[in-house]
């Protein structure tokens, strides 16, 4: 019942594995040994999955992954102090890089890029919170708080990837804008989630905790903007008056329905996918770029 029984429930069985496919795939783009960043790759879920213990207690989650969260299996204190040491070892995984034979210059950088990254996913959770309730919220908004939560760890496993791996500065910056288109993209796939019945109850958590929690996410911020006064009342009524989250949700599904805003969400995400990719046709058309270009398939529905 230590600290390591806690963070192997948290961490197996895993999940998509997307951010440190991203670090190893975009090393070896750029001509990196597989071994020497293999530790990265390693400590970038980590932190992934702290932050999740996180994220789970802020809900007051109780359900990640189709089963009991950290919190609700080993307590909300050992969920946190779990959480912290999951961050510290993603820095501490570089020092194992190094001395796998990483470049201490290159291993200066990545912490770098780490450290900057992690600042931004803490000001991104913050201001997910500060938006809680805000109907008014613009769609800009929303895709800030989205690029620092979200997609600044996609873009700094793509930078560190390829930092590691030996890249140069313009190759390194593009696989980084890459990690952050992809990471807009996931994140607004993630907010579809909920309110697509059959995708909802293959999601391994609640459904409801946007609900719950008052978040405003970008189909709710379309569906408000171009709904008609009835469904802008019965919108707002939903998300912050009503006390059945299930009824809200049913209510809020169904203005979503009447609005498109499902379908103009999807077409955002597919947007920022589809630069994504393209930002890789910049470089040489390798099996490793193919590979980090295919992981961009990962954001699309399992439906």
């Amino acid at each position: 019942m230590g600290l390591d029984a806690v963070h192997r429930y948290a961490m197996i069985p895993p999940g998509k594995l997307l951010r440190p496919s991203l670090v190893l795939h975009a090393a070896l783009a750029v001509g990196g040994e597989l071994g020497a960043v293999l530790p990265a790759a390693v400590g970038i879920e980590g932190a992934h999955v702290g932050s999740l213990l996180h994220d789970d207690i802020i809900d007051r989650d109780t359900q990640r992954r189709g089963r009991a969260a950290v919190h609700t299996e080993f307590g909300p204190a050992q969920a946190v102090v779990a959480g912290n040491a999951l961050f510290f070892s993603w820095f501490a995984a570089l020092s194992e890089c190094r001395r796998l034979g990483v470049p201490a210059d290159r291993v200066e950088r990545a912490m770098a890029v780490q450290a900057e990254a992690g600042v931004a996913i803490c000001r991104g959770a913050f201001d997910e919170l500060a938006m809680r309730g805000d109907l008014e919220l613009g769609v800009g908004a929303y895709v800030a708080m989205a690029r620092a939560k979200t997609a600044a760890l996609l873009a700094a496993a793509c930078r560190v990837g390829a930092v590691l791996g030996g890249g140069d500065a313009p190759t390194t910056d593009l696989l980084g804008d890459f990690g952050d288109h992809l990471g807009i993209c996931f994140q607004i796939r993630d907010d579809v989630l909920p309110y697509d019945p059959i995708a909802a109850r293959a999601m391994g958590k609640p459904s409801d905790s946007d609900v719950r929690n008052r978040r405003p996410t970008l189909p709710v911020l379309i569906a408000h903007r171009r709904a008609d006064p009835k469904s802008r009342a019965a919108l707002r009524h939903a998300l912050l008056d009503e006390t059945e989250p299930e009824l809200a949700l049913c209510r809020i599904r169904a203005v979503l329905e009447r609005t498109g805003a499902l379908d103009t969400a999807h077409a955002m995400a597919d947007d920022y996918a589809r630069r994504a990719r393209e930002l890789l046709t910049r470089l040489p058309a390798t099996a490793h770029v193919a590979h980090v270009r295919a992981l961009a398939l990962l954001t699309r529905p399992a439906h």
